[in-house]
C-alpha cells in the first residue's frame, strides 16, 4: 500500500514569503486536504497486516510539487511480483506495460472521465474495494500525524532543521509504534 501526505512549511498565503530549504521544498497543493503548502510531502510504502497498522518498507521526501507517481517510479525497480494499492493519483498510462515486465500491479480507485455524473457499477465496486484495502495505510499516516504532528513545521529555520523535523518525528513515531507491537 502506498500513500503520502504533506509536510508544510508555510500554508495558503503565506507560503509565496517562504524560502526555506529551497533545495528540496516548493509549492505544492494538497488535493486531500484542499490546501496549498511551501513543503515537502512524505511517501509511505506498507505491507499490509492483519489486524494492524501497516509495517512502513520505504519512506522518503520529494518536493510538494511531484506528483506521487514520480516516488513510485523511484522505488518500482525493487518491487517485483507485487500488487500495490494506491490512491487515484498512483494510475498509470503505463500501468499494462508494467505489469507485464515487472509482474507489478498497481491498483487505484476509478476515475471518472470528464462529464461523466456516476461510476457504473463495476467501476464503483473497484473502487470501494480498492479503497477497504488502502484503508490501513490512510490510518497509518494519521496516526503519525497525530501522535507526532509532523504536517506543520512552521518553525523549521533551515535544510537540516527541515530534516530533523521529518526525519526525527518519523524515527519517534516509529519507535513508539514499534513498542506498542511488543505489548500484549
Amino acid at each position: 500500500m502506498v500513500d503520502s501526505f504533506p509536510v508544510a512549511r508555510a500554508r495558503q498565503g503565506h507560503r509565496f514569503k517562504a524560502r526555506v530549504a529551497a533545495d528540496i521544498a516548493d509549492h505544492g497543493y494538497c488535493s486531500t486536504k484542499k490546501l496549498y503548502v511551501y513543503g515537502v510531502r512524505v511517501h509511505v510504502i506498507g505491507r499490509k497486516q492483519a489486524g494492524t497498522l501497516p509495517t512502513p518498507e520505504y519512506i522518503g521526501w520529494l518536493p510538494a510539487s511531484a506528483p506521487d507517481g514520480k516516488v513510485f517510479d523511484q522505488i518500482r525497480p525493487v518491487l517485483k511480483q507485487e500488487e500495490v494499492f494506491g490512491d487515484k493519483a498512483y494510475q498509470r498510462p503505463d500501468a499494462a506495460d508494467i505489469e507485464q515486465s515487472q509482474q507489478l500491479t498497481v491498483r487505484t480507485p476509478v476515475k471518472k472521465k470528464k462529464g461523466q455524473r456516476y461510476l457504473e457499477a463495476d467501476e464503483q465496486w473497484l473502487s470501494t474495494a480498492v479503497s477497504q484495502v488502502r484503508q490501513p495505510i490512510e490510518s497509518l499516516v494519521a496516526w503519525i500525524e497525530k501522535k507526532t504532528g509532523i504536517e506543520f513545521a512552521s518553525n523549521v529555520r533551515s535544510y537540516q532543521g527541515l530534516l530533523v523535523h521529518v526525519f526525527g518525528r518519523l524515527a519517534a513515531a516509529l519507535v513508539f509504534w514499534n513498542q506498542l507491537r511488543k505489548c500484549p
